[in-house]
């Protein structure tokens, strides 16, 4: 047996080579390496034994063995076989050089010269002896032999190289496009021919090689490097640094290629950052399937816990209140203690209260933790948010990301993110931020370049051509030149650089102590950061040792950050070419270990041990059974990609949900209703996502194979989602009929929890365009339910249902009681969130009992707590209603611009109800502004939305209202039509749809038919008593219409635009009593209300009066009235002409 890397002979047991002192024992275990395989094959001797002793012939032939195999061991490469007159070896295993393929073909290039010179110098040779050889690079499995010592190659890449020697011509060296790829340009080579190989389905690029230019270069020695270059970001980031310092938030997204120095830049820059102490919060996003989408911020506070993943949980539990009353101030009796505590135990993994929680609650309760406390720590100085390597950032820790900028604006508050300029995740988003910057950090200058490999070379000169070529290769990354270098300067006189990063990174693995060598690859499967514990006890379970002064020469030489108890790659490609190196059989046993480890010790969350677990289970079915690993490591898999899958269901990581039910799926484990359960679970977090067409192939694959099967609950479930989908896509009679079989189905099982579910979400189709008196009997029976099972959070969520359907059929009293229950279990809960949905709802009640002030009052008090908490629904819901009070209180401008606040946060929700309510402000506000063509687009909006919605009135109520306002009649008539008949369908009360058609009647002159319509309202309110003046003047009754033009003034609930309308009323009946002075005084009135308005249709409305009652005429003012006011106002002045003949 000779040593790996000097080749020399070994003696028998020998752990370290006595002439060159490379550790032996690191090389025994199978590994998958990138080798360049050369076969080289001798033409000739064939002919020679016709003629020679076979004795002489073996010696010759060993003799040029002897030779070339000198060559081969010169380069770096290992003899593999010598098979009669032919040879195999291998470059780059078992130790890896920064450039082997370059080395593989210089080595044939000497072997050719030596066979020659040997030829030469033997008289006896005189027979035409030349060589053929083939080189070829690609990824094998190497190890010894079962049996033997024998350490050898194995794979698709030495039959090619075989092939490959077999084609070329004798004298010649033919290489496949992997290694032409990795060649440096001294070699000169050209291209052959695109061809079939032998026993290989692919064609494969030959090249031949021509031959190569000599070069030699100077040699270099290790140090430090300092920071080069970025200056320019530097500065900038300072600045930014110094607004936070003063007070501002701001966000910085740091950008750039792997290895462009985008984490160093961030970690050099926050080291000097000015001012008052400031706290940092770390947190590294890792690849798929690697951790769950908290880990960033739930590294960031075990670290502020001054804890890690292997603290019981009952200890965490104790500091984070401790932690609590020390950083944020909390006393045991604040309510926000419990969901402090609560919140952070979820975030961390352990089992807490919000495990009870809707998924969608528990999503919004933890992140409403993290935003409140970092702006309670704000309070106590600067605080800093640094996330890397965002490219793998789960959905929704960009969406708290997100939440962190929005809500943090005006306080001290940096975040920090860093990502590969290639990640397509959305991330940073177009939000109103006034410090929102962009930091793309492009390859360094030719300049920045020469300055980094000097200080690689640390006052040696590399010369201008090595300068130029270390520039050329690295293009400019300064990872990539800095290894380049490096390499450079501990080989003095070797002309190659090293052309692959794998190659470059496997070279400096494979020169590391055996103990390192380890450490670095169990690191590599745990992922790309963790605590030293984790690696201590990975190791424990291993057999190995481990020693934590092997962990800070890894920090010292650049693979690790280490600092108070974890580590970190600092490179994720050193992780994944470790990782590379381990043949799927030793991934495969350390996966299996890692998952037993986390089990054992409560190392981690269970999506991470159901990672490892499945991805052994994955490389078992890849390669078959392996020793050490479980024969049932599949079905082991699976029951935890299910729990981890409920567990992100729970949290709210629907993406993360998905994929691992997918996996699980995948792994084809487990019988039919397993599988069933976990196409269900994918099915919940797709429709939470809203990708129903997902959604809808589970369902109705479930659904098809439960009633095979004949599991009725399964098939409940199946069509419970399936009735989801169809009511988020309007669909309501599908949505009912679903449903409604789904609570069928669940009366006849024993799955309480199930039937509860199933009837909240029957009861809630009902609630938006189906039947209230069906809503509040199917909720009614949810609540009597949710009572019995002790669900208290559910109860809540059914009472502010309730109150909806109470608020939608005109009962604001109920609606109020049932919102103060409501708003009572969530504070009970400690969730504000809750709190803040019931609240809203009752400024809601406020508004539309005309009680404008109480209503901005509660609507402002919501959106500013849910803007702390970081929400984005709910603000845009406030700024709806907002804009609804400025509208109808004559602030048209402020209505306008908080309405389009709000559109643009549902339009990014993709919310269309919401978007609805939007519209509903906006498009009555355009109108007042006088800008007629914006609103009509809004109002064809609200009608296209209003189809979708199926039976829901809402929307088309919406559209009447503004037809009515731009004096469209006709098409106020008919939508208003349509949204009785709507409310009437859904026993909801009809008030204000039934006065918004009155008023369309009365614009199309029908004011008699307006009268009878209105006899259905029910509600007392300001706008039914306008409208019914409007149609009584347009009769000539004028005691009518004074009385509800009276009621109007006299109600101060009433809005600009009732008032407006029941003094033109008023007018014209006092003008029909023949009551001029008082007429022309009414008639004023409604000019001056209009006036201080704005409302261009109000003022235009009430200029045509005076001009057609009072007989003043001022066509300019009326160039914004619609027709069908015109035929209002020419209705009124038929009615004062007919009273005339009487006076007189």
């Amino acid at each position: 047996m000779a040593c790996a890397s000097c080749s020399q002979p070994l003696p028998e047991g020998a752990r370290f080579c006595p002439f060159c002192g490379h550790e032996v024992s690191s090389t025994m275990a199978e590994e998958r390496r990138v080798v360049s395989v050369l076969f080289a094959d001798i033409v000739g001797f064939t002919t020679l034994s016709e003629h020679l002793d076979p004795e002489r012939v073996k010696r010759l032939i060993d003799a040029g063995f002897e030779r070339m195999i000198v060559e081969i061991e010169r380069f770096g490469g290992r003899v593999d076989k010598v098979l009669g007159d032919g040879i195999l070896a291998l470059f780059g295993a078992p130790t890896a050089h920064e450039d082997d393929p370059d080395r593989a073909v210089r080595a044939a290039i000497e072997m050719h010269r030596a066979l020659e010179e040997f030829v030469e110098s033997d008289p006896a040779l005189t027979a035409d002896i030349r060589m053929r050889v083939g080189v070829n690079t690609g990824e094998v499995v190497v190890g010894r032999v079962s049996g033997s010592d024998d350490y050898t190659a194995m794979g698709d890449v030495v039959n090619v190289a075989s092939r490959l020697q077999s084609m070329a011509p004798p004298g010649g060296i033919y290489i496949g496009a992997a290694t032409e790829a990795e060649l440096s340009p001294r070699i000169e080579r050209v291209l052959v021919a695109d061809s079939e190989v032998r026993g290989r389905d692919q064609t494969e690029r030959i090249w031949s090689v021509t031959g190569r230019i000599n070069r030699s270069f100077l040699a270099p020695s290790r140090h430090d490097l300092p920071f080069v270059g970025r200056t320019s970001q530097r500065e900038l980031f300072n600045s930014v640094m110094g607004l936070v310092a003063d007070g501002q938030g701001a966000v910085i997204t740091v950008t750039g290629e792997a290895g462009s120095g985008k984490t160093r830049l961030v970690n050099e820059s926050l080291a000097r950052f000015p001012g008052r102490p400031v706290a940092v919060f770390t947190g590294v996003c890792a690849p798929y399937g690697e951790t769950n989408a908290w880990s960033p911020i739930a590294s960031a506070l075990f670290r502020l816990m001054g804890a890690d993943r292997s603290t019981p949980a009952d200890v965490l539990r104790q500091t984070v209140h401790d932690r609590g009353i020390e950083l944020y101030g909390l006393g045991d009796s604040d309510p926000r203690m419990h969901r402090f505590i609560e919140g952070a135990m979820h975030l961390l993994g352990h089992a807490s209260d919000l495990d009870r929680v809707a998924p969608s609650q528990a999503r919004e309760i933890v992140m409403q933790v993290v935003v409140e406390g970092l702006h309670r720590r704000s309070q106590a100085g600067p605080v800093v948010v640094w996330i890397d390597d965002v490219q793998w950032a789960d959905p929704l820790l960009l969406e708290l990301l997100s939440r962190i900028a929005r809500s943090l604006i005006d306080r001290p508050v940096l975040l920090v993110t860093a990502q590969r300029d290639d990640a397509d995740n959305g991330w940073p988003p177009a939000i109103d931020h006034p410090v929102m910057i962009n930091m793309p950090l492009d390859p360094l200058s030719k300049g920045e370049s020469d300055e980094l490999v000097g200080a690689v070379f640390a006052g040696d000169d590399p010369g201008d051509q090595l300068r130029k070529q270390l520039y050329e290769r690295s293009g400019g990354n300064p990872l990539f030149l800095t290894q380049l270098a490096k390499m450079a300067h501990e080989h003095p006189g070797d002309e190659n650089l090293p052309s692959s990063l794998r190659a470059l990174i496997a070279a400096r693995l494979d020169a590391l102590p055996a103990a390192q060598r380890l450490i670095i690859e169990n690191a590599s499967v745990l992922g790309t950061s963790g605590s030293d514990k984790a690696l201590a006890r990975f190791a424990e379970e291993l057999g190995q040792d481990f020693e934590t002064s092997d962990l800070d020469e890894l920090d010292d030489d650049g693979f690790f950050d280490v600092t108070d108890g974890w580590w970190r790659f600092r490179s994720e490609i050193v992780r994944e070419v470790a990782y590379q190196t381990l043949t799927k059989s030793s991934r495969a046993q350390r996966h299996t270990g890692t998952a037993r480890v986390m089990l054992d010790y409560g190392l981690g969350p269970i999506d991470q041990v159901a990672h490892h677990a499945a991805t052994a289970a994955e490389l078992v079915a890849d390669i078959g059974p392996v020793e050490q690993v479980p024969a049932d490591i599949g079905a082991r898999a699976v029951d935890l990609l299910s729990r981890a899958a409920e567990r992100s269901l729970e949290i709210g990581a629907f993406n993360q949900a998905i994929r691992q039910a997918s996996r699980a799926i995948d792994l084809g484990v487990g019988d039919a209703a397993s599988i069933r359960s976990l196409r269900l679970l994918r099915a919940n977090a797709s429709v939470e996502r809203r990708e129903g067409a997902l959604a809808v192939v589970d369902a109705r694959t479930v659904l098809e194979s439960a009633v095979s099967d004949g599991d009725e609950v399964q098939e409940a479930i199946a069509r419970r989602i399936l009735g989801m989908i169809a009511q988020q896509e309007g669909d309501l009679p599908l949505a009912r009929t679903e449903l409604g079989k789904s609570v069928e189905l669940l009366r006849a099982s024993d799955e309480a929890h199930e039937l509860a579910t199933s009837l909240s979400d029957r009861g809630f189709v009902e609630v938006f365009g189906g039947s209230l008196v069906d809503a509040d009997s199917i909720l009614s029976e949810a609540e009597t339910l949710a009572e019995e099972l002790g669900d208290r959070r559910r109860l809540a969520w059914i009472r502010q249902h309730q109150a909806w359907v109470a608020f939608l059929s005109g009962d604001t009293e109920l609606a109020e009681q049932r919102l103060t229950a409501s708003s009572g279990l969530f504070e009970d809960l400690g969730d504000r969130s809750g709190t803040g949905w019931a609240m809203g709802l009752l400024a809601y009640v406020r508004f539309f009992e005309r009680r404008f002030g109480d209503a901005e009052e509660l609507a402002t008090a919501v959106r500013k707590e849910a803007a702390e908490l970081g929400e984005r629904w709910a603000p845009a819901m406030m700024d709806a209603l907002l804009a609804s009070i400025r509208l109808w209180t004559g602030r048209f401008s402020e209505a306008e611009e908080l309405s389009r606040r709000a559109l643009n946060g549902f339009r990014e929700l993709n919310d269309r109800f919401g978007i609805v309510q939007a519209l509903v402000p906006r498009m009555r506000a355009l109108v007042a502004l006088g800008r007629n063509q914006e609103a009509e687009r809004g109002l064809e909006e609200a009608v296209s939305l209003a189809d979708l919605f199926g039976d829901l009135a809402f929307p088309t109520m919406a559209a009447a209202g503004t037809a009515a306002h731009l004096g469209l009649g006709e098409r106020a008539v008919s939508l208003g039509e349509v949204a009785v008949e709507r409310m009437v369908a859904m026993h909801a009360d009809g008030s204000e749809a039934r006065i918004g058609l009155a008023l369309g009647l009365c614009q199309v002159g029908e004011p008699e038919e307006a009268l009878t319509v209105l006899l259905d309202v029910t509600a007392e309110r300001p706008y039914l008593h306008a409208v019914s003046a409007i149609a009584h003047a347009m009769l000539g009754d004028a005691a009518d219409a004074l009385r509800h033009a009276d009621a109007v003034t006299d109600d101060e609930g009433s809005t600009y635009l009732d008032r407006v309308l029941a003094d033109v009323a008023a007018g014209a009946a006092l003008s029909s009593s023949g009551d001029r002075d008082a007429a022309r005084s009414r008639i004023d009135a409604a000019r001056a209300t209009a006036g201080r308005a704005g409302d261009e249709v109000a003022k235009a409305l009430s200029h045509a009066a005076a001009s057609a009652i009072c007989d003043d005429a001022e066509p300019s003012e009326i160039d914004h009235l619609g027709s069908g006011w015109h035929r209002v106002v020419d209705g009124l002045a038929r009615a004062v002409s007919a009273a005339q003949p009487e006076l007189s």
